[in-house]
């Protein structure tokens, strides 16, 4: 039987102690092929490490359209699997005693009031159960700017200070952000933190905004120095360098996301909630270090009851919500999608204590411990309407390639 080229050679020598079924990859390949071919992907990359051992390693479609095939080294904008990584930091922040996410988002963020609000601590954002909803905010914040003339969003936040108790001042950037801020604090709950599922990028701002406060450094500084230098994550990037942006992928301008993730805005993005760029094989790292209890080469970055508290389903009495027009359970650590029992379109074989995250775009990163499974992955879309990055059917052919 002749194997794809994307099996590596310690996989094949290794199938039976690493118990995978080296034909079922071949199909996995075969898939990944035809879906480009079909254009349903403009481009596929994936990572597959099982036991440790990568088992899988495949580039398929091009770096840029029309241009050359995809790079190993491709460096990829994560949009929402940024908010893991995010996450991450604020764990090892709790663990050093520089916040609790029993906090309430009051006490760090004073201006924060209105009803219900006093209800809100830092877990709830990290489960997406304070009650913030993102829709309902931009309703509000269009309420108040009123009508936006000639597209002068600085002018009209500027004109918003008044109604928000701040004192009239000079059209600056720096007065519009400071009513930008305090309107996003003021806008309403759309429900009693804690009894429902919404799905929230602001929060992830939020506590962005406090580890900078408490820390003194930039999330990029903090993140570098407790995770990314320690794991050899070295082209994980808020502001990709110069040097490497000939490696970031691009995408047609008609494909989903095309317009907005080929620009200098998202590779200079230092969003926490979905600004990080980076490679296949940084986040597989990522992945391996929480498979692996928090540790990864010798380097503990977070400790083992961390990974257990946040690997946990934290909105066990939170119902089902409507997510992108279907109806899915809540399930969620602090951090991760949790699969539990879930069904959702990410394959019916995941076992239900794995959990992962996906981004706008492509990205996903699933760990599933009891398969001992790490999966770094980039479907780029092409349908701008879509909402299935084709992970569930992979997925099903992968977990059947085990024994």
């Amino acid at each position: 039987m002749e194997l794809c080229k994307s099996i590596p050679a310690n996989a094949v020598y290794a199938a039976d102690s690493l118990g995978i079924c080296l034909p079922r990859l071949n199909v996995l390949d075969a898939y990944c092929q035809h879906a480009v071919k079909e254009l349903r992907h403009a481009f596929v990359g994936l990572r597959i490490l099982r036991r440790g051992q990568l088992i899988f390693s495949g580039e398929y479609g091009t770096q840029t359209p029309n241009g050359a095939p995809l790079r190993a080294d491709a460096v990829y904008p994560l949009a929402s699997l940024t908010k893991p990584v995010l996450a991450t930091c604020a764990a090892i922040m709790q663990e050093d005693g520089m916040l609790d996410f029993y906090d309430q988002l009051k006490k760090h963020r004073p201006e924060f009031t209105g009803e219900m609000k006093d209800e809100v601590i830092l877990w709830h954002l990290l489960c997406h159960s304070s009650g913030i909803d993102d829709n309902e905010q931009d309703k509000y914040f269009n309420e108040l700017l009123g009508d936006v003339k000639d597209g002068d969003w600085l002018a009209a936040l500027c004109n918003a200070r008044a109604k928000l108790g701040l004192p009239e001042v000079a059209v600056s950037e720096a007065a519009a952000e400071e009513a930008n801020d305090l309107a996003m604090l003021r806008a309403p709950l759309a429900s009693r933190p804690g009894t429902k599922f919404s799905y929230s990028s602001y929060g992830y701002e939020l506590i962005k905004s406090i580890i900078e406060e408490i820390t003194g450094e930039t999330l990029e500084q903090y993140a570098r120095r407790k995770i990314f230098d320690l794991l050899g994550m070295t082209d994980t990037h808020w502001f990709l360098p110069v040097e490497k942006r000939d490696r970031f992928v691009l995408r047609d301008e008609s494909l989903k996301g095309g317009g907005g993730m080929n620009t200098e805005r998202t590779m200079t993005n230092t969003s926490a909630s979905g600004g990080l760029k980076s490679t296949l094989d940084d986040m597989a790292k990522f992945g391996q270090m929480w498979l692996q209890n928090g540790t990864l080469n010798g380097q503990r970055i977070i400790s083992p009851p961390t990974v257990k508290m946040m690997t946990n389903n934290h909105n066990a009495k939170v119902p089902p919500s409507d997510w992108f027009g279907r109806v899915f359970g809540a399930n969620w650590g602090l951090g991760w999608d949790l699969k539990g029992d879930k069904t959702d379109d990410h394959g019916f074989l995941r076992s239900p204590r794995s959990y992962n995250h996906g981004g706008y775009g492509g990205a996903c990163l699933l760990m599933d411990p009891d398969y001992d499974l790490v999966v770094s992955a980039y479907f780029c879309e092409v349908l701008q309407t879509s909402q299935n990055d084709d992970f569930g059917p992979v997925f099903n052919i992968l977990y059947s390639s085990f024994d």
